[in-house]
């Protein structure tokens, strides 16, 4: 199954903050680089830095660690 800009995705890299969780597709580079499926989530992780409420929203993965939903 293809996965397209707006698609929502399951993520399922072990190692991510947000393995099993989910996310919309923000963008795919064509480009040939590894991880080229941007996901944008609800929540924030953990990079915040120190005394902000800030982190990251988005996360770059290859089209194998997607599950589209």
């Amino acid at each position: 199954m293809t996965i397209a800009r707006g698609d929502f995705v399951r993520i399922k890299r072990k190692e991510s903050y947000w393995y099993n969780d989910t996310g919309k597709v923000a963008s795919i580079d064509k480009s040939g680089i590894k991880y080229n499926v941007t996901v944008k989530f609800d929540r924030v992780n953990f990079y915040g830095i120190s005394g902000t409420d800030g982190g990251n929203v988005t996360n770059n993965f290859a089209e194998v660690e997607l599950e589209k939903i």
